[in-house]
């Protein structure tokens, strides 16, 4: 890696990398699902990019906690200072199930704070279908294939390109999200629904989306990717929080991107 990238980001670099590597090499194949508790997917590849990043994680950085999607939190002790590593194996698993090309890998790392919330501090998104791999660190930036990203210029919500998801559920919760859907497709120019968070986020890092919004998340669809938006020069907030504190990944949802956007969904929220 050139200079500017830290010995964390070049960690990160590499373990998002070869963890996708096994995406790629089961992509395509007859590979095991099954659904989980949740209605969720998990599949073989699932659990092997899982396997090699905490292997990596247990032999590199022994004393950190761990919080993945299939393993669950290696300790519920959060000690002020302590490290804790958020992954997802394998984001958009219910791409991946029906060949469809839009998945990822997400690692991030936090510190807990005093109060015991977790303070994103660097993270990686690889994408290893594009062979994209978006890497941040707190205070140096957001990169991708080590090229510096920027989110796009602020525009006029009529003309912004925008993503969204919506969780696993039926019934009034997705009543609600589809009538809020349509709420922002009155003001804007297009949505997609692409199926992976934490590659939509990278996206609106990489100033491809001018922003997105979700709710019904867990801590590691959004722990890397968050952090990406925040350090590419984006804005990153909760639903019920409208007034500039502190992002809280824990509470599941997000609004994020450039300001006329991020002001348009919380206003309509």
């Amino acid at each position: 890696m050139e200079a500017r990238y830290t010995e964390e980001m070049a960690f990160l670099h590499d373990l998002s990398c070869r963890a996708g590597a096994e995406l790629t090499r089961r992509f395509g194949s007859d590979v095991r699902v099954r659904q989980k508790s949740d209605k969720t997917l998990v599949t073989d590849a699932d659990l092997a990019s899982e396997k090699v990043i905490l292997d990596t994680l247990q032999q590199k950085k022994p004393k950190d906690k761990v919080y993945s999607e299939e393993a669950g939190l290696s300790s519920e002790d959060r000690t002020p200072g302590t490290s804790i590593w958020i992954v997802d194996p394998l984001d958009g698993t219910t791409n991946f199930a029906n060949n469809y090309p839009f998945f990822c890998v997400s690692i991030g790392r936090g510190e807990f704070d005093k109060d015991g919330r977790i303070r994103l501090m660097a993270g990686a998104v690889h994408d290893p279908i594009r062979g994209k791999t978006y890497v941040t660190e707190r205070g140096r930036g957001a990169w991708v294939n080590e090229k510096s990203i920027r989110v796009g210029p602020d525009r006029p919500p009529q003309d912004a390109f925008l993503v969204t998801g919506f969780a696993y559920q039926r019934g009034d919760n997705l009543r609600k999200d589809i009538e809020f859907f349509n709420a922002v497709a009155q003001t804007c120019q297009s949505i997609r629904r692409d199926g992976a968070a934490a590659l939509d986020l990278a996206l609106v890092a990489e100033g491809v989306y001018d922003g997105y919004w979700e709710s019904g998340l867990r801590p590691w669809d959004l722990a890397a990717g968050a952090l990406l938006v925040e350090e590419a020069g984006g804005i990153i907030r909760n639903f019920n929080n409208s007034t500039g504190a502190r992002y809280d990944l824990e509470q599941g949802d997000i609004i994020c991107g450039t300001p006329s956007v991020v002001q348009l969904i919380s206003g309509l929220i």
